[in-house]
């Protein structure tokens, strides 16, 4: 981290200005997520909605591990499932307009990107041993 850069103050425990209690905020988190928000947009809305700062702080679980406990987080990591998808769109592009080739060549970075990223997640755990990319396979993986 740069020296100029912002942190968050450390905390033990959440701050007295929360009213939610730990279980209002987990069902908020299930409810906002039902309606189809990513981890990201959960963990902004409540910052900036309903004055929650940190969901880990308040609740002892990160969002994304309240979502996997209530059976609804995505097969793949949030990182991972939004490069996919602008692959996807890179190649819907690519059919209509095959010249593009400064478009080819952005489609061919963002699938490297995609790789080194599914790396990372396989040694995490977070995907299974094996997981790799297809162009082809795809749009299976987002829907």
């Amino acid at each position: 981290m740069s020296r100029h850069a912002s942190s968050k103050p450390v905390r033990d425990s959440s701050p007295e200005w929360v009213t939610m209690l730990p279980r209002e905020v987990e069902a908020k988190v299930i409810e906002l997520a039902k309606e189809g928000r990513q981890p990201a947009q959960i963990g902004t809305i409540l910052r900036d909605s309903y004055g929650i700062p940190s969901v880990q702080e308040h609740t002892g679980k990160k969002v994304v591990q309240i979502l996997q406990g209530a059976g609804i987080a995505g097969k793949l990591p949030q990182d991972l499932q939004n490069l996919i998808t602008r692959a996807i769109h890179l190649q819907e592009h690519l059919r209509t307009n095959p010249r593009d080739l400064h478009n080819l060549r952005g489609l061919e970075l963002m699938e490297s990107r995609i790789r080194g990223l599914a790396k990372y997640h396989v040694k995490r755990g977070d995907l299974p041993e094996g997981w790799a990319y297809s162009r082809e396979g795809a749009r299976l993986l987002v829907e």
